[in-house]
């Protein structure tokens, strides 16, 4: 069966049913499998009076429209061969595709792809048809317009004898269809060559795992140009005789979709992405308590009928569902890696998403999730009929009649990909669990450390780009002793909050210099990459002004990041991370955020996390002490041996040689008050840095304070006592007293507080549970002392 007969096998079957959907003065409006195939007879007839013939190539660019699914079975019907070009690449590409192949003629969208094309009008392009717009008067080359074509082809066939009829029946299987252009994200695009048969069985194979039925209804927004769309969102449900309704483009997608009313949507991850991006960053600035409600049931494994997953069900994911039409029974996604998290996401709100695998070289499918049986963090098994292995690295093999004919004019590239004996190379590293395929990362992508040890990026750059504030990330690391990343901020997001930290809506490129910017993607970074092991987690970044985009090359027109590309425009900034002179440090402190600095790069021991705390372990111990040592002599009790802190600390010190002396000093001295107030500088400039990292230390010191206000009533002289006591410490100022004045605040303090302590003896007992709970805490930070 060849591509057309796919098409007409339909045509019979439900002649009168809706095939095409598609928007015409703000309205949509339909054509019937037999009005669509009538408008494809029609304009093969008519590019068969402009001298198109069997085996010439003929291109089309233009945006998803039915003019494009009709003019590619039309030039099929032919014999012909299709071209796709992304309708969004620059000349020079677009030239060089129709350059590459021997495109004769070209079927453009619009004035504007025209002139794309007309700025360098290939020698051997004989003209072209526009579909939509006025034909320009001053072109090089004769154009035609395509409802011209159509009435011409329609004339034909009315004064046709016979002997102009166009055969399709006649076309073998095995003849070359269609030369579609690899999306070249590490090189030069190469024309995979396809015949009909690689696409053919392909549908058949998809369809048997997919199940599209007659009455599904799918909005095309995918470029047709891709194969992906092409296979699974055009002939895949043309010949289920199912319904395609286009998208009036990517920017209209959100409304599309309430006016089809879709069930199935053939997508690639990104979108799906952002979506989740999205809910993520609205749920994160709700009110504390739907967030606390909502938080843990969207983001949990197992969706539960509890009260929070009830309240999930209504704000969340109802509303996502509605969003999305509101009739959605299956997402297929492809083109790119899924992250398993995402997956699961949409399945719990009741979006079954069926992620599949494949390339441009197999037509493209090579593996899907079957309607009913997914598993999320796979692409799913091999379709029927497609054998794959795994190659002595890992690589992925494929084998089938999907597998193409090879790279148009470039024999050496294709015996680098298909071996003798009818293998192709994916360059996929892959495992594979119960028949299930996991992908693992593109092989020629794993960063190979100077430490020897292997670093697979696609999974990290996943779970970096999950964050709602990070678009996209790129991981370095080849060769390097640790990874880097760069980092481009989702500055959507980042613009809605513009107003908390006093930044310009107008500059968001300026964001990434804006401290709060900086510490809140920092922070976002330490979640995303913490399941990882430390190798393998970056340990500088690079935030970038501008986001990657379709015209600068950065991005291919399916939205996979073009690494090569990205790397070699970066590379000052890229090495500028390894040099230390200009960098995000993933895992520095609140005061360290872009660092500017040109002492060398770190090793990876400084770079890690337990190193990063031990700085203030330290101090807080030698604090903590104090307080509790001073407030047990204030209330004039005697603790037991093993609750003596000072005497706990004075032992850490003895084993932290460079510290040594001065906590010793410290211990004694501070010893002899009662309070922490003006302590020495050097402990209060250490207490105003450590920040976040006293939390935890703290929170018992915290509940002892609590205890003695509430519990006992303390008079309103030690509140006063109290109070002072928070002022000063606040105050503090490394330059502010020395250590006599020190001593001499402290013992007033003490004098003070010996004057309440009468009225505390009653809770004792009380307070030295307090004190028993912070001693475990303590006991904890000494055994993280080296």
């Amino acid at each position: 069966m060849n591509l057309v007969q796919l098409l007409y096998q339909s045509v019979l079957r439900t002649p009168d049913h809706e095939c095409l959907r598609f928007k015409k003065n703000g309205v949509y409006e339909s054509l019937t499998y037999k009005q669509v195939f009538e408008h494809v007879m029609g304009v093969a007839h008519g590019l068969h009076r402009l001298g198109i013939n069997a085996g010439d190539k003929v291109g089309i660019m233009a945006e998803n429209c039915p003019e494009w699914t009709i003019s590619d079975f039309s030039i099929l019907a032919l014999g012909a061969v299709v071209v796709p070009i992304y309708p969004t690449v620059p000349t020079q590409q677009a030239t060089f595709i129709l350059r590459n192949v021997d495109v004769t003629w070209v079927i453009c969208g619009d004035t504007h792809h025209l002139h794309t094309i007309a700025q360098d009008f290939p020698k051997q392009l004989v003209g072209a048809v526009l579909i939509s717009g006025d034909v320009p008067a001053d072109m090089e080359k004769p154009v035609h317009s395509f409802s011209e074509i159509l009435a011409l082809g329609r004339q034909i066939m009315g004064n046709d004898t016979g002997s102009t009829a166009i055969d399709f029946d006649a076309i073998s299987p095995k003849e070359l269809a269609t030369i579609v252009h690899t999306s070249g994200t590490s090189g030069v695009p190469k024309g995979v060559m396809l015949s009909h048969r690689n696409i053919t069985s392909n549908v058949q194979s998809a369809l048997s795992v997919l199940s599209v039925q007659s009455t599904d209804i799918s909005l095309s927004y995918l470029p047709l140009s891709h194969i992906f769309e092409r296979t699974v969102g055009q002939f895949a449900l043309l010949y289920s005789g199912a319904t395609i309704a286009y998208a009036e483009g990517i920017e209209s997608i959100r409304d599309n979709l309430l006016e089809v009313h879709p069930t199935i949507l053939v997508t690639v991850p990104r979108l799906l992405e952002k979506v989740y991006a999205g809910l993520l960053q609205k749920l994160d600035s709700s009110p504390a308590l739907i967030r606390t409600l909502l938080q843990h049931d969207i983001q949990k494994t197992v969706a539960h009928k509890s009260f929070s997953g009830i309240v999930a069900e209504r704000l969340v994911f109802s509303k996502l569902r509605e969003g999305l039409g509101g009739r959605i029974r299956a997402v297929v996604s492809g083109g790119a890696g899924l992250a398993k998290d995402i997956a699961e996401f949409y399945i719990r709100a009741g979006i079954p998403v069926y992620e599949g695998y494949g390339m441009t070289e197999s037509a493209p499918v090579i593996a899907a999730n079957p309607f009913g049986a997914a598993r999320p963090g796979t692409v799913g098994k091999p379709l029927p009929g497609v054998s794959v292995r795994l190659d002595e690295d890992g690589e992925l093999l494929v084998r089938g009649p999907n597998v193409m004919m090879g790279y148009y004019g470039q024999e050496d590239e294709t015996m680098k990909t298909l071996t003798s004996d009818g293998w192709l190379k994916t360059g996929d590293l892959a495992e594979m669990v119960d028949g299930y395929i996991r992908i693992v990362d593109r092989k020629k992508n794993i960063l190979v450390l100077a430490t020897g040890k292997n670093v697979a990026p696609f999974p990290i750059e996943n779970a970096i780009t999950l964050s709602p504030y990070i678009a996209d990330a790129v991981l370095i690391g080849d060769g390097r002793k640790y990874v880097t990343c760069l980092v481009v901020p989702d500055f959507v997001a980042l613009t809605d909050r513009a107003d908390e930290w006093g930044l310009s809506k107008d500059h968001p490129e300026a964001f990434v210099d804006a401290r709060p910017v900086q510490l809140l993607l920092r922070d976002e970074l330490r979640k995303s990459i913490a399941p990882f092991a430390d190798f393998e987690q970056p340990k500088r970044a690079k935030l970038l002004p501008q986001p990657f985009s379709l015209s600068s090359g950065e991005l291919t027109p399916t939205l996979k990041v073009r690494t090569k590309l990205i790397l070699e425009k970066y590379k000052n900034e890229v090495e500028a991370m390894y040099e230390g002179t200009d960098y995000l440090d993933i895992f520095g402190s609140d005061d360290q955020h872009i660092v500017r600095v040109a002492d060398g790069e770190p090793t990876l021991e400084q770079a890690t996390k337990p190193q990063r705390r031990m700085w203030w372990i330290i101090p807080t111990a030698v604090v903590m002490a104090a307080l509790l040592f001073g407030i047990a002599k204030a209330y004039a009790f005697h603790l037991p041996p093993e609750y003596n802190l000072p005497a706990n600390i004075a032992q850490i010190g003895k084993n932290t040689h460079k510290i040594n002396q001065e906590n010793a000093k410290l211990v004694r001295e501070m010893g002899a008050v009662s309070d922490l107030d003006s302590t020495t500088p050097k402990i209060a400039d250490h207490l105003k840095t450590i920040g976040s990292g006293l939390n935890h230390e703290n929170q018992n010191l915290t509940q002892l304070t609590t205890l003695s206000q509430q519990e006992i009533a303390l008079s309103k002289s030690l509140s006063g006592v109290a109070d002072h006591l928070h002022q000063s410490l606040s105050s503090v100022d490394q330059s502010s007293l020395d250590q006599s004045q020190s001593v001499a605040e402290m013992a007033r303090l003490t004098q003070a507080m010996d004057q309440t302590a009468a009225q505390l003896t009653s809770t004792n007992t009380e307070i030295l549970n307090k004190l028993h709970q912070a001693s475990s805490d303590t006991s904890e930070i000494s055994r993280e002392m080296p």
